[in-house]
């Protein structure tokens, strides 16, 4: 395991990209408590008004809040608006 953590972080730097993107790992931006961006989703696993949860492949991020809806979606990001209150990582 640490020869492929050695071989991203060596691409890395080689392709002058975030390890994030070059990992495959989620990113999320949270625009105080009122928007969350996404990116490298890998789909919605529960929906509703309270509380949405989406796969990122290896954990869950779990969005709480009231009046959630899911604004915009393609098969990179998405972006979800309402009164968030909570974001977990499961």
């Amino acid at each position: 395991m640490a020869e492929k953590e050695g071989l991203l972080a060596r691409a890395s730097r080689l392709l002058d990209l975030p390890g994030d993107v070059v990992a495959g790992l989620p990113r999320i931006e949270l625009i105080g408590n009122r928007e969350l961006r996404m990116e490298q989703h890998r789909g919605i696993l529960a929906y509703g008004t309270e509380e949405i949860h989406i796969s990122s492949g290896k954990m869950v991020i779990r969005v709480r809040g009231n009046g959630l809806e899911l604004r915009a979606m393609d098969p990179t990001q998405l972006l979800i608006t309402g009164e968030i209150s909570a974001v977990e990582l499961v």
